[in-house]
């Protein structure tokens, strides 16, 4: 080859391979960012279920506790009110309604369950609301 045509092809080579031969750089870029990018991603997924069923779990307790605490009602309707809210809901797994803690004149409803989980840990969440009993004065 003459002296002429090298510099020639060796213009075409540099220019497919791009301005200081950082060809294909940016899909490395994308290989390291991408995972850690998908994981907060995750996260911040996750925390907002949670969230929506800490939020369902006790909007659950409160409403077992005004029911059980209407007039003439017992604590075991304010849990069945719960239970019934929660089936409708279906946020949190595997929900437990108590009303441990309730007396003559304060019922407490306490419900506990599982977060729907996409991530390998698992969460757990448990509210409880109280209300006063109506008498009848």
């Amino acid at each position: 080859m003459s002296s002429r045509t090298r510099p020639v092809w060796r213009r075409r080579l540099q220019a497919a391979r791009g301005p200081g031969r950082e060809a294909g750089i940016s899909t490395l870029e994308f290989l390291l960012v991408a995972p850690a990018l998908l994981i907060v991603s995750l996260i911040v997924l996750q925390l907002g279920v949670f969230f929506l069923a800490s939020t369902a779990a006790h909007t659950a307790a409160r409403k077992g506790a005004q029911a059980g605490a209407a007039y003439r009602a017992d604590p075991g309707e304010g849990a069945a009110r719960a239970r019934d809210w929660l089936s409708r809901v279906d946020v949190v797994r595997g929900a437990r309604v108590s009303t441990a803690g309730s007396g003559g004149e304060r019922v407490q409803i306490t419900v506990t369950g599982n977060v729907m989980s996409f991530l390998p840990w698992g969460l757990h969440v448990e509210r409880s609301a109280e209300d006063t009993v109506e008498l009848n004065r």
